[in-house]
């Protein structure tokens, strides 16, 4: 069924299941990332580093990565070896979307 570890037969297949997964894994990144920018906006004001918020977007941050770094590398094998640089640079693009979008439709919509 594999060969050098990649699957036979799987390319387009491959990168449709890549772009669904990504913009979900998108989706899913929004939380992390609201709570980040919320905890970097906030250590100058706090006169330090608030330890609750370390405990929790730390964590939360490193555990979005690893699944993304997982569904991803799984995806990888689905796809050509050719394209393994495009399927990384893809996946980071389609991840970033939802939340790259979210600036972009206040900026449309005058919200700005």
């Amino acid at each position: 069924m594999s060969v050098d570890g990649q699957v036979v037969g799987a390319g387009r297949c491959g990168w449709q299941m890549t772009v669904v997964a990504n913009l979900c894994l998108g989706v899913i990144g929004l939380l992390p990332f609201f709570l980040l920018s919320v905890y970097v906006s906030n250590l100058g004001l706090a006169g330090g580093v608030p330890l609750g918020w370390t405990l929790v977007v730390v964590p939360l941050t490193a555990g979005f990565g690893a699944l993304w770094f997982l569904v991803n590398r799984g995806l990888r094998k689905l796809t050509t070896p050719a394209h393994a640089r495009r399927h990384w640079w893809l996946a980071a693009l389609l991840t970033s979307a939802p939340t790259l979008s979210l600036p972009v439709g206040a900026l449309v919509s005058g919200s700005f």
